[in-house]
């Protein structure tokens, strides 16, 4: 009689051992590979869980920490801004009306939640700025000069942090009613309509930040819009606010600082050119 040949439910190898095979007839799919837009689902869900974790806040001591390295390592950057700065209020003081109060508006987060490194990088380098004129102010009148925040975006240690600086900080529209004819208003990349709350008092004597030309430029103003940035073109100097290097935290930044024989009535077309004499720098439109 023949040997029985090996089914597949029945099949010995050659240790005596019966291996049964499976008779499905449906097999398990192969495990997908993720695809591009599989993954960026999944960081986003992620993202949104830990955004849902309660983030501890920064010492104060970190921030002053990280404050004073880029402030140090823009006092010495090679772009030679802040001698620039200097030396631009060094040599027109005299020409020009005192500055007794300084107020900042929107400089940003110094504690962003992704803890990104270009946002915290402009909110110091913009401090900085910001302080070394005040101190360099106040030593040219002998007077000191309190200084203002205002920015939506604060935390609790934004704010204790500039606290411990010695500065006031407060909410909207308080820094808006402190501008007066006196004061430094240092507002770099806003909006129109904070530009309009800030101007809508008084021109102040000093002004950093986007200035006429540029929002003349953009070509969707009427006629008698932005009457208020348009004025203090006419009745002020304007100068170039020096470049960070090749950075965009001050594009577009210009310097308006009213003269001492004029006021904000003044209209001399010949006020507000920009003077020849001021520290090279780029005044370009910026983003």
């Amino acid at each position: 009689m023949p040997a029985t040949q090996p089914t597949q439910t029945d099949q010995s190898d050659k240790e005596g051992w019966t291996k049964v095979a499976s008779k499905s007839r449906f097999r398990r799919a192969p495990r997908a590979v993720p695809t591009q837009k599989d993954l960026v689902a999944a960081k986003a869900l992620y993202g949104r869980c830990r955004d849902q974790q309660p983030r501890e806040p920064r010492p104060v001591y970190d921030i002053k920490n990280e404050f004073d390295s880029f402030s140090t390592r823009w006092r010495e950057s090679e772009s030679h801004q802040p001698q620039s700065l200097q030396s631009l209020i060094l040599e027109h003081h005299k020409h020009h009306a005192p500055v007794r109060k300084a107020v900042c508006l929107g400089i940003g987060t110094f504690d962003p939640d992704d803890g990104s490194w270009e946002v915290k990088r402009r909110a110091h380098v913009q401090l900085a700025a910001f302080m070394a004129m005040v101190e360099l102010l106040a030593d040219i009148s002998g007077e000191t000069i309190s200084c203002i925040f205002q920015e939506p975006l604060f935390s609790s240690t934004d704010k204790d942090f500039l606290l411990s600086l010695g500065h006031e900080v407060v909410d909207s529209p308080a820094a808006f009613d402190a501008v007066d004819e006196e004061t430094l208003l240092f507002a770099i990349h806003m909006y129109r309509p904070i530009y309009e709350a800030a101007l809508e008092r008084a021109l102040p004597v000093m002004f950093v930040g986007t200035g006429w030309e540029t929002w003349d430029h953009v070509g969707n103003l009427k006629e008698g819009d932005f009457k208020c940035m348009q004025e203090m073109h006419a009745s002020h100097r304007l100068f170039p606010f020096p470049r960070d290097g090749t950075s965009t935290t001050f594009s577009s930044t210009c310097l308006y600082w009213r003269p001492i024989s004029t006021r904000q009535e003044t209209t001399n077309p010949h006020v507000h050119r920009l003077d020849e004499s001021a520290p090279a720098a780029d005044a370009s439109a910026g983003g």
